[in-house]
């Protein structure tokens, strides 16, 4: 029976591409799904997973035991397609992997970026998330008061620091203390006692330290899980350049704060990923096109672009004051709360939608 297998790795916002590309593969093509061998990972994921530290065995067995076809990002861009699924199809129609009796399809590689595994993200979501910590934090506010809830990811360890910061396309450094904590000026100062932080780091202690004069939910080490589920589903994501926050922000709905000095300019427009000559051939050349096309340059965004300044623009206080707003489970119906008799909108007028 065919199966397609992925392979060790580094960082789990790096390591989740082959994995999800697998995923997708293992749909489309109707072969079995090999999770990552979290053994051989240097970051200790297996503990994470609970998965044993001897994994890789059953992977290498295989290995030897099958004709292996490695899929790597030249193969997927040959075909011209951007989501993995379709590049999938257009490999099989030429190949015919799912017509061998035995074979191996490897996974690798992280061409087109999180727009090409878009239908992996429930299947991760569902895998990865829902690891909340159970024991809340000692600076919680009370049940009935509304909390802006914000996720601010600091990335410390092996990446390098510089007074400027990353540079468009420029990856493993460290954002500048100076533009969190312009930041988080901006934010209390809008949003006051309702304002909760929590710190999200590879390094908490060191993390805390540096922000030593805020209040934030305990700095204590985590698992990488329960930091990517803080994150998911935080209010506001104040994100790293890491593949890490970028996975925090493809699994979560809310809107994310990126350094702007990182993002590359394309006349009015930003883009993370925008930089190399194949990905504006691809999906972040047909989005821009498309934004152009509809004149969406004042509508809201996901990714908020944020300067050394740390303001934010309009519509974004105003939603973030929203939802707060709703968070306040005094006026939850389902946790006992109460709601206004009367609508502040007259029922006979119909809303626009």
């Amino acid at each position: 029976m065919p199966r397609p297998i992925v392979w060790r790795g580094a960082g789990l916002g790096n390591e989740i591409f082959p994995w999800a590309k697998a995923y997708i593969a293992s749909r489309e093509l109707g072969f079995r799904l090999l999770r990552p061998a979290w053994g051989l990972n240097r970051r200790n994921y297996r503990q994470e997973f609970g998965t044993s530290r001897l994994d890789f065995l059953q992977h290498a067995t295989l290995r030897l035991a099958m004709p292996v076809v490695t899929v790597t990002d030249e193969l997927v861009q040959s075909t011209g397609e951007t989501d993995y699924g379709a590049a999938m199809r257009v490999l099989d129609a030429e190949y015919g992997w799912s017509r061998r009796r035995s074979i191996i399809l490897l996974h690798q590689g992280m061409a087109g970026g999180h727009l090409a595994i878009e239908r992996a993200r429930g299947y991760l979501r569902n895998t990865l998330l829902g690891r909340l910590p159970e024991r809340g934090c000692p600076d919680d506010c009370g049940p009935d008061k509304g909390q802006l809830r914000v996720a601010m990811h600091i990335r410390l360890g092996d990446f390098s620091q510089d007074s400027t910061g990353p540079q468009p396309g420029v990856f493993n450094r460290r954002l500048p203390l100076s533009w969190y904590l312009s930041v988080l000026e901006t934010l209390q100062e809008r949003y006051s006692d309702s304002l909760h932080i929590d710190l999200v780091s590879d390094d908490p202690l060191q993390a805390a330290q540096m922000l030593s004069g805020w209040r934030t939910c305990d700095a204590r080490s985590r698992s990488i899980l329960e930091d990517l589920s803080i994150m998911a589903t935080a209010d506001l994501l104040v994100c790293s350049v890491s593949a890490f926050s970028m996975l925090a922000a493809f699994l979560s709905d809310a809107p994310y704060l990126w350094y702007r000095p990182h993002l590359h300019e394309y006349g009015d427009f930003l883009s993370i990923s925008g930089y190399k000559s194949q990905q504006m051939s691809g999906g972040t050349g047909e989005n821009l096109k498309k934004e152009r096309r509809i004149g969406c340059d004042a509508l809201p965004t996901r990714g908020v672009a944020v300067d050394s300044s740390g303001e934010l623009p309009h519509w974004l206080t105003d939603f973030l004051t929203t939802k707060a707003a709703l968070n306040r489970r005094s006026a939850d119906l389902v946790r006992c709360g109460v709601v206004p008799r009367h609508s502040s909108v007259p029922v006979s007028e119909p809303l626009s939608s």
